[in-house]
Order: structure tokens, then C-alpha cells, then sequence
């Protein structure tokens, strides 16, 4: 059985499937961010160091950014990518604005 992970993904603007087509989507989307992030803890921790790094950059646009945060938004980025194209090929997914969304929550987030 499938361990919790704190965290699962939803397709947006991806018309005409149905339900079930929605949600083995979603799951495959995340089951892909596992394989090349190297499980769940490290799919949740990639994500959260991306958005802390956009946050950061939101407040000081203009303050030049680090290596370390360079490479929290590479790896973030091209993982959720990569993950996205093997969803839409291999489901034969119309990509036109369609798009994941991963959402995370913490230990006291039921």
C-alpha cells in the first residue's frame, strides 16, 4: 500500500477527460516527480525550497541571486517538467494550457 505523502497534485485546464482519466493523470504525474526527485520526502523538500526561493525573490527582485538558489529552481523546474511531458505523451494528453499544480500541507493539515 501506498504511503501518505503529504502532498498530491491536481490537473488544470485539461478539457474533455474524465475522472478517472484526471486522476490516474495526477497520480502518474506524481509517481514520475518520485522516480526523478528520488521519492517523496524529496519531492516535497525540492518544492518547498522552489517556492521559499520565489517568495524570496518576490520581496528583493533585484538583489542578484545565488547558485544554491539557481539550482533549487533548475531542479524543481526541470523535475515538474520533465513529469509533465511523460504525463501528456504517454496519456495521450492535449497540452494545450493544461498544466499540474502540486499542493503540499503540513503535519497538522489533515
Amino acid at each position: 500500500m501506498r504511503t501518505q505523502s503529504k502532498y498530491n497534485a491536481s490537473l488544470q485546464s485539461a478539457d474533455g477527460l474524465s475522472d478517472e482519466q484526471r486522476q490516474a493523470a495526477e497520480q502518474k504525474f506524481i509517481d514520475v516527480l518520485e522516480h526523478v526527485l528520488g521519492g517523496p520526502s524529496a519531492v516535497r523538500g525540492a518544492y518547498v525550497e522552489w517556492l521559499a526561493v520565489r517568495s524570496m525573490r518576490a520581496e528583493n527582485p533585484l538583489v542578484p541571486r545565488s547558485a544554491e538558489e539557481l539550482q533549487a529552481i533548475a531542479r524543481w523546474e526541470q523535475a515538474a517538467e520533465h513529469a509533465t511531458r511523460a504525463v501528456f505523451r504517454q496519456m495521450q494528453i492535449a497540452a494545450n494550457n493544461a498544466f499540474f499544480e502540486l499542493h503540499i500541507w503540513n503535519s497538522r493539515t489533515q
